[in-house]
């Protein structure tokens, strides 16, 4: 099975092209795997192979991560599996039997934060292809900002998206174009077949028109609301929504903040050398603002979600 690790700041569509692919018929798409990077790094000691395949899979097991996969675990054959990279395959395996498509000879992962881990990924799966999914800074602000986590504030997400996608176009430099493919959110929505023919070749796939729909991946209860578009007919007016739902002052401050970085990527800008940083009030209002958002709203609602949304894995 050959792993493909979307990846990209957060409310970049990465969940999006997740779907696309996993539509294929040889293709499939897990929730996000947050705990196959931190598991690793967690009991690496002498090396990759030093890994106790055991320990691995109870603490992926109590992760709470894994148990949105809703995976009836089955007696673990370790007299099978003699690597960490097996281990986290056959549990890919079991969830593809799960859902359907035992067949699946492509492992469709879209943790946001595979492109962070990519140097780990790829030393344990040398196999594996990576995808970079971008999209303007702006409307990945106005996606995050309602929600109960990440940022909370429009100079937060400006920072946050100006250091992740900094670093993420790092790590592309780093590993080349024959092991790593970037793509625009914008271009996957306006485009989507052109796009998505674009990525079959690069993973070396056939390109299936169906995939245009987005139907390969079930979301779990936890985060079905931050995804009630998926599965949904496109629409392009979702690449300039965020005009509309930030007010002109948070695009201003957006821009002032990351102007440099969204010219560098082709995104046009508003205001342009113009734009007016954050006066010392709106500082002051904006950090007060995260803080409770953070320490007090945000911190009850991800409780509450989270309890109703994890399906825990049934008892061997």
């Amino acid at each position: 099975m050959v792993p493909v690790f979307i990846g990209g700041h957060p409310r970049s569509g990465t969940t999006l092209l997740g779907a696309m692919l996993g539509t294929h018929r040889e293709c499939i798409c897990t929730p996000e795997s947050p705990f196959k990077a931190r598991v690793f790094r967690n009991l690496r000691k002498g090396g990759i192979n030093t890994i106790d395949i055991q320990t691995a899979f109870e603490m992926i097991r109590n992760s709470w991560r894994f148990k949105l996969w809703g995976l009836p675990i089955q007696p673990v054959p370790y007299d099978e599996i003699s690597s960490y990279q097996e281990l986290i395959l056959w549990l890919v395996k079991s969830y593809a039997k799960k859902t359907g498509k035992p067949e699946s000879t492509f492992w469709i992962d879209h943790t946001p934060a595979n492109i962070e881990h990519a140097d780990t990924l790829i030393k344990l799966f040398p196999d594996s292809r990576l995808l970079h999914i971008i999209r303007d800074g702006r409307a990945v602000a106005a996606s995050i900002m309602h929600l109960d986590w990440g940022a909370n504030t429009i100079d937060r997400a400006a920072h946050s998206w100006v250091r992740k996608v900094s670093h993420y176009v790092g790590v592309e430099s780093s590993l080349g174009a024959e092991r790593i493919m970037q793509i625009k959110f914008e271009e996957l929505i306006q485009e989507p077949e052109s796009t998505l023919k674009n990525i079959c070749r690069f993973i070396n796939i056939d390109f299936q028109s169906h995939m245009v729909t987005g139907s390969g991946f079930k979301v779990p209860k936890y985060t079905v609301q931050q995804h009630s578009l998926l599965g949904k007919k496109l629409d392009v007016k979702r690449v300039s929504a965020w005009e509309k739902d930030l007010t002109p002052r948070q695009i201003e401050i957006f821009e002032s903040i990351a102007g440099g970085l969204l010219q560098s990527f082709g995104y046009p800008l508003k205001y342009g050398l113009n734009a007016r940083g954050m006066t010392v009030t709106e500082k002051i209002v904006s950090g007060a603002r995260e803080v409770y958002m953070r320490k007090v709203v945000n911190k009850f609602r991800r409780r509450k979600r989270k309890s109703k949304g994890i399906t825990t894995a049934p008892k061997n």
